[in-house]
């Protein structure tokens, strides 16, 4: 199971990457479309795992520890290479 999220971390971090270069950052969007809340992959992660405790289906806790751990990952690099971690 944790080769299985490392390699669905790594996966979602491309994408992520990719969307970042192509699009730019999130803060022009949410400039332009004021939400109430942030929505971090994280948070989603979290909700997979916690679906995982109630339903013991090792695919929640595959997705939502990918997800969780590129939302770490990607903070990181953000702070890291930009000096910014788009944390509100």
């Amino acid at each position: 199971m944790l080769i299985d999220i490392v390699v669905l971390t790594l996966i979602i971090e491309t994408i992520t990457i990719i969307g970042r270069y192509l699009f730019g950052s999130v803060k022009a969007f949410y400039r332009k479309n004021p939400l109430p809340v942030r929505v971090h992959h994280g948070y989603i992660g979290t909700g997979f795992l916690l679906s995982y405790i109630v339903l013991l289906q090792d695919i929640y806790a595959i997705i939502g520890g990918a997800l969780v751990l590129s939302d770490v990952i990607h903070h990181l690099l953000l702070h890291l290479f930009f000096g910014e971690s788009e944390f509100p």
